[in-house]
């Protein structure tokens, strides 16, 4: 019983951040309006941002809200 609570206790953050995924590095483009779009994608994913400044080198998305 106790290591079935220990087992319990070490992954639940893992089920926490299920569905998220941190992207790095994306592909920067300005748009006509002068606001910056910002495309992070892997083989499986593909997200985009629109900022007013600068792409964050990294960023966390639900994977549900993935456009690949």
């Amino acid at each position: 019983m106790k290591r079935l609570l220990v087992l319990i206790l070490v992954l639940l953050p893992a089920l926490a951040n299920a569905g998220q995924i941190t992207m790095v590095d994306p592909e920067e483009e300005q748009t006509e309006n002068g606001k910056t779009l910002c495309t992070y994608q892997n083989s499986i994913y593909l997200f985009t941002y629109v900022t007013k400044g600068k792409c964050p080198y990294a960023k966390t998305f639900d994977t549900e809200d993935s456009e690949g």
